[in-house]
């Protein structure tokens, strides 16, 4: 090497130094939250090497932090170009994804990611939380166990796998965790988000009050609070507070699902406030937005309701031999919000019944995956499920035995509160005959007005979102009840709401009965039963029964019109 190559590999080198501590330096100004200084030297680096991947990749990062979504996504296309074996660039792919709902290649990206280095734990975690979103929860607390056995001190892998144990029905586990999180990274909103979401499934609500109320006071501008803080009756919001938010909806920047958490928490907020012409008016606007997103297929349901009909109306020839002596399974059905955690939560007070929430079993050993919206292959799947007794009794045992991993009391009864599974009563009486079916319903305009005022987690429920949807979808389901209640009259108890309400005893005991149990006067204290509520009715079944829900729909009425004439 001579004497010019030896000053231009210096030069290099120093170059190279200079670089690294630049980068290293902005790296430290983002985890501190300067965002700014953060900018500021990433791209100093980008001048001295514009194709500087970690710079390019932090950059991208450091926008996704302030909400920026599309010019992060567009710096992660960058750097994955200039190294497309970048395994982390690839992975904050997917997290943009996630944060938009693109399930699919969110997928492909941490799939992707983890095929190049299988162990990147910031990729096993995000799919740990890619399987808690579409609801698999046994494969979101997989993932979450091997990115947690990989870097057992790693913070984001601990919480990632105390929110995976919470939906896996492990709460107790799961809150230490989360407590002791909290203590070791004070300034970490995310962390403490977690824990009064797991406090609030427990029915701790003081204590999940404590915390959005600190953590909004401390800095109302993370909208993350601000759901938690406005459904506190005791919260109020002063004008520099509104004027913020509103003024954000007016912008263009914001994404869909903070738009539809800023208008349902302010629908919350004016409810409570009794202002039900302002509720109204956020109640609207923020359906609007959800529904934008994703339209409902009601074509394909309703061609997939008469499937149903059509295939249960011919006698199947198949006889379930092998009756359970002990664990008998309690399917708690009906429309979302039509009472079906109110009774899950009667039935859980009595001691020989296990209340195990929704659970997704039944449709994932049918073969037809998901109950809401299933595909041509996933029907197909069904129909062929029905045409083989060999796998009519796979799905029984596969059922039985994912059911019974719920019972921890040694109980006589497992209560399945997945509402949806009305969709699939013909299955359960075919594969489970000794199984209890509970039919739940209310007042439609009730139940739909309910539907139509909660936000439901992800996009598991879009028919809700729009007044005209709601009431067709309503109505099918309404045809396919009549069609299983024509045909299994005898089999199915109806609990019917208002009756509930009116009559809790009496009621009661006649559920109790149904459940061939004796009456328990515990169930009447229902509300006092400690049990994990992952449902939109957490607060109300905290609390002794009451008629509160019965008409509310009609504070709004002015808004709900075109509701009100499709469903009549």
């Amino acid at each position: 090497m001579n004497r010019h190559e030896r000053r231009k590999q210096k030069k290099n080198n120093k170059l190279n130094q200079t670089v690294n501590n630049d980068l290293l330096e902005g790296i430290k100004y983002h985890t501190n939250k300067d965002y700014v200084s953060a900018s500021r030297l990433y791209n100093k680096v980008l001048q001295k090497e514009p194709a500087n991947y970690e710079a390019i990749r932090h950059l991208g990062i450091l926008y996704q932090d302030q909400e920026k979504y599309e010019e992060a996504y567009n710096l992660y296309l960058q750097a994955v170009k200039i190294n497309p074996l970048g395994f982390e660039a690839i992975n904050n792919l997917a997290t943009v994804h996630l944060v938009n709902r693109n399930y699919d290649l969110a997928l492909k990206c941490l799939n992707r990611s983890i095929e190049i280095n299988e162990n990147y734990v910031a990729a096993i975690n995000n799919l740990a939380g890619y399987y808690r979103k579409i609801h698999e929860p046994k494969k979101s607390l997989e993932f979450s166990s091997r990115s947690l056995s990989l870097q057992p001190n790693n913070p984001h892998a601990k919480n990632q796998h105390a929110k995976a144990l919470m939906y896996n029905n492990q709460p107790d586990e799961a809150i230490k965790m989360l407590e002791r999180l909290t203590l070791d990274y004070p300034d970490n909103d995310d962390f403490k988000i977690d824990l009064s979401t797991a406090y609030r499934e427990m029915g701790e609500i003081e204590k999940s009050n404590l915390i959005s109320s600190a953590g909004f006071k401390k800095n109302f501008r993370k909208i993350s609070y601000l759901l938690g803080y406005t459904r506190n009756k005791e919260s109020r919001l002063n004008n520099e507070q509104v004027d913020y938010y509103d003024s954000l909806l007016e912008g263009k920047d914001l994404n869909f699902h903070d738009k539809t958490v800023i208008c349902h928490s302010f629908f919350e907020y004016y409810k409570n406030q009794k202002d039900f012409k302002k509720a109204g008016d956020y109640l609207v606007r923020g359906n609007k937005a959800q529904y934008s997103v994703l339209e409902f297929d009601i074509e394909r349901e309703k061609l997939f309701f008469n499937k149903l009909q059509k295939l249960f109306s011919k006698k199947i020839d198949f006889e379930c031999k092998d009756m359970l002596d002990k664990k008998v399974p309690i399917f708690v059905c009906g429309m979302p919000r039509s009472g079906t955690t109110l009774c899950e939560q009667i039935l859980s007070s009595h001691s020989k019944i296990t209340g195990a929430g929704e659970l997704n079993y039944l449709a994932e050993v049918s073969g037809i995956d998901r109950i809401i919206s299933p595909n041509d292959e996933q029907i197909n799947n069904f129909e062929e499920t029905l045409n083989s007794e060999q796998r009519l009794m796979d799905a029984r045992r596969n059922y039985i035995d994912q059911l019974i991993l719920h019972d921890k009391s040694n109980s006589s009864y497992i209560c399945d509160k997945m509402p949806h599974n009305f969709i699939l009563i013909g299955l359960i009486k075919l594969i489970l005959p000794e199984a209890k079916i509970i039919y739940c319903k209310r007042a439609p305009i009730d139940n739909c007005f309910s539907l139509y005022s909660h936000k439901f987690v992800e996009l598991s429920h879009q028919y809700s979102y729009d007044q005209n949807m709601l009431a067709h979808y309503y109505k099918m389901h309404t045809k396919l009840m009549d069609f299983w209640l024509k045909k299994y009259k005898n089999d199915i108890f109806i609990l019917d709401n208002e009756e509930l309400v009116n009559n809790q005893e009496k009621i009661s005991r006649q559920l109790i009965q149904f459940c061939d149990l004796k009456w328990e006067k515990g169930c009447l204290d229902f509300h006092k039963t400690k049990r994990q509520v992952r449902t939109a009715s957490i607060e109300q079944v905290r609390k002794p029964m009451n008629n509160k829900s019965i008409g509310a729909w009609k504070k709004y009425e002015g808004y709900l019109q075109e509701l009100i004439f499709n469903l009549s």
